[in-house]
């Protein structure tokens, strides 16, 4: 069954907030998943965005962690500038900080999305995510 995204544009904030309903467990589904979020950006954004992923329904099956860590590099440099991971299981924080560590690219995790949306409003002031914080 393919999975769902839920977006919602906080136009206060200027954030994009996503909300994926997955199992990713093939490197097709790395594709749809990528392609829903292709869709959404560009019908709707003509410039990279600031983002939160709640990931508390996304889950990856760890046979495919590179692979998704491929997929995942491409919707970053793409789409988005400064991003907070709030909820992630830990299979998921383990594959998006593997990602992030391979790609060089600094992948943030925030407790909720209030902390994210303070943090990515810090990063605009410094110009730069401080650091890969993970859960565990």
């Amino acid at each position: 069954m393919i999975g769902t995204i839920d977006f919602q544009y906080d136009t206060v904030n200027d954030i994009v907030i996503a909300t994926p309903h997955w199992k990713i467990e093939s490197q097709e589904e790395c594709e749809l998943w990528l392609n829903q979020y292709e869709a959404y950006f560009s019908h709707h954004f003509d410039r990279p965005m600031d983002m939160i992923f709640v990931l508390h329904d996304f889950t990856i099956n760890s046979q495919i962690m590179t692979v998704w860590g491929e997929y995942r590099i491409r919707l970053i440099t793409r789409y988005i500038r400064f991003y907070y991971l709030v909820h992630p299981k830990p299979v998921v924080n383990i594959a998006s900080s593997i990602s992030a560590i391979k790609y060089k690219n600094p992948s943030g995790e925030a407790e909720s999305i209030a902390h994210a949306i303070a943090a990515i409003q810090a990063d605009r002031i410094s110009g730069h995510q401080a650091t890969i914080r993970t859960c565990f």
